[in-house]
């Protein structure tokens, strides 16, 4: 189990079949090559408050990653497929209830994307691109 939910889930991700064996950061991403980066995203935490004391709160991340990129068409829809696929992968874990190993007064309940994934910036042979994803959960008050 997890100290935070940040490292929660990068140990997701690297579970993750799409990434393969790419390597996967937190809030670093290079210039160039195959790599990939969880980074934190400000958002109110507090969905919904129980009378209880406990919590429906959220944790915005986006998944970004560096790729090759340049004129091959092919190599461009690959990359932008990537999101795709991926945003299909954390609705099908989901709907497995299959998630991150949150700390213990933390109960998961989704994780999924908010964003199309889509290309931020781009040098002439490498092309950033990212997908804001969320997981909600309940925490015991």
């Amino acid at each position: 189990m997890a100290d935070t939910i940040i490292k929660a889930l990068r140990d997701y991700f690297l579970t993750c079949p799409l990434m393969g064996d790419s390597k996967i950061n937190v809030d670093y991403l290079p210039e160039s090559g195959v790599e990939y980066s969880i980074d934190t995203t400000p958002a109110t935490e507090v969905i919904k408050r129980y009378v209880n004391g406990d919590t429906k709160r959220q944790y915005l991340f986006v998944i970004r990653s560096v790729n090759d990129y340049g004129s091959d068409t092919l190599q461009n829809i690959a990359n932008s497929g990537f999101y795709e696929k991926l945003s299909d992968w954390l609705e099908a874990q989901t709907n497995a209830e299959k998630f991150p190993d949150l700390p213990s007064e933390m109960e998961p309940e989704r994780i999924e994307a908010q964003s199309t994934g889509y290309l931020f910036t781009t040098s002439p042979d490498a092309g950033k691109y990212q997908i804001q994803c969320r997981i909600v959960y309940l925490q015991k008050g």
